[in-house]
C-alpha cells in the first residue's frame, strides 16, 4: 500500500458525480486530494466541497505547475479539450481490485475503475476511463480520450481510436477496429471494423449516424 506522503498529494480536475469515483480511487490509494476545480463550481456535486473555478475561468492565473492532475470529467470531448490547454503533470487512478497485466501500458492521467481487467500487451492511452467491470483482452490498443464503460468486453487484437465511447455492456468480437471519436451504443455486439465519426447500436451492431468532426 503506498503511504500518505507530502508527494502524494493530487488533484482533480471536474467535480461532478464521475470526480466522486476518482476521488474515492485516489483516497483508497492514500492519495491526499488538495484541491478540485471546475469551470462551473456552482453546478458541482453535493458531495464536492471547496470547488474552485477552473482554468477556463483565467488560464493564466490556474496554478499549472502544482501537484498533478486527474481529469475528473466523463465526456471525451471535455476531457480532450481541458488536457488541450492544461499544462500540468497528471496522475492516474487505479482501484485496488482491477487487474492490470505487467505486460501492458496504462497513459498518464487514465482511470481504472474497481473489477476492471486490462490483460497482456494492451496499451491504455493517457485520459482514459476504464469503467466498473470493464474487460480488455490481450493485444488491445485503446486511443487516448477514450471510454470504455462499465461491463463492456473488448476481445483480443481490438483497437479503439481517440476519444471513442464503448457503451455500457458492449462487445466487441477479435481484431475488430474502432475508429477515432465513435460512439458504441449500450448492449452493441461489435463484429466489423466501423470508420471514425460513426455512431454504432444493435446485435450485430450497424452504423446509424455519421458524426461531424468538431
Amino acid at each position: 500500500m503506498i503511504s500518505l506522503k507530502e508527494n502524494n498529494k493530487v488533484r482533480i480536475y471536474g467535480a461532478g458525480g464521475h470526480s466522486q469515483v476518482i476521488k474515492e480511487v485516489l483516497q483508497e490509494n492514500d492519495f491526499n486530494v488538495v484541491e478540485t476545480f471546475d469551470d462551473n463550481p456552482s453546478g458541482s456535486h453535493h458531495a464536492s466541497k471547496n470547488v474552485v473555478m477552473g482554468a477556463r475561468g483565467d488560464l493564466k492565473k490556474f496554478p499549472h505547475n502544482g501537484p498533478p492532475v486527474i481529469i475528473a470529467v466523463g465526456i471525451n470531448s471535455d476531457r480532450a479539450e481541458i488536457a488541450g490547454f492544461l499544462k500540468c503533470k497528471y496522475e492516474k487512478a487505479i482501484h485496488k481490485s482491477a487487474i492490470i497485466s505487467s505486460t501492458s501500458k496504462v497513459g498518464e492521467g487514465t482511470v481504472v475503475f474497481a473489477g476492471a481487467i486490462i490483460q497482456p500487451n494492451t496499451t491504455v492511452g493517457k485520459h482514459v476511463i476504464v469503467n466498473t467491470g470493464a474487460s480488455i483482452d490481450h493485444d488491445n490498443v485503446i486511443g487516448d480520450f477514450a471510454h470504455i464503460s462499465p461491463k463492456a468486453a473488448l476481445c483480443g487484437h481490438v483497437e479503439v481510436g481517440e476519444g471513442s465511447h464503448v457503451g455500457v455492456g458492449a462487445v466487441v468480437i477479435p481484431k475488430v477496429k474502432i475508429g477515432k471519436w465513435c460512439t458504441i451504443g449500450a448492449g452493441t455486439i461489435v463484429i466489423t471494423d466501423i470508420p471514425d465519426y460513426c455512431t454504432v447500436v444493435g446485435n450485430p451492431g450497424r452504423i446509424i449516424k455519421t458524426n461531424t468532426p468538431k
